[in-house]
């Protein structure tokens, strides 16, 4: 009977939480961004690590793997790179993107991408939204996949 129980307490228990991401505020200049991706699920709940970066070079990061730590700033080729992926992205609708793909993910223990660019030029400002795991990643944008690869490769200790 107790052991009943403990599986139902630990069953009902709410899933390990990553630590809370830093925010990054948008720069006022035109061709200003910031990137923020955030990963849940899994099967550990807690995604697979929580990334945050601006054109002003400012990077934050929550890795889950402390021997991949990201680095304290960009380095200005990164900067100029991930610039050229950010303003690659289309904008669908004059309200953004969608923020979930067209179809519904059938995978519960997948780990749940979210990733948020948000971006200024002579239109304004758009935030522009896009929701995965790897049961919708093939209606993911090409140029959105570029972006976050590029992102997470931060963190990587190759890229330095």
């Amino acid at each position: 009977m107790t052991a009943i129980v403990l599986a139902i307490l630990l069953l009902a228990a709410p899933a390990p939480q990553s630590p809370m991401l830093p925010t990054l505020l948008l720069p006022s200049e035109n061709g200003a961004w910031v990137v923020r991706i955030e990963t849940s699920g899994g099967f550990t709940g807690r995604g697979l690590g929580n990334y945050t970066l601006s054109s002003s070079g400012d990077v934050k990061c929550v890795s889950l793997a402390p021997q991949e730590p990201c680095p304290a700033r960009l380095v200005p080729e990164t900067q100029q790179s991930i610039a050229r992926l950010v303003t690659a992205i289309p904008v669908v609708t004059p309200g953004g993107a969608p923020e979930s793909p067209g179809r519904r993910s059938v995978c519960s223990d997948c780990v749940t991408t979210r990733m948020t660019v948000r971006r200024r030029d002579d239109a304004g400002e758009q935030t522009l939204s896009y929701r995965w795991d790897e049961s919708t990643l093939g209606t993911v944008p090409g140029e959105v996949l570029r972006l976050h690869a590029a992102v997470i490769a931060l963190a990587s200790p190759r890229i330095r």
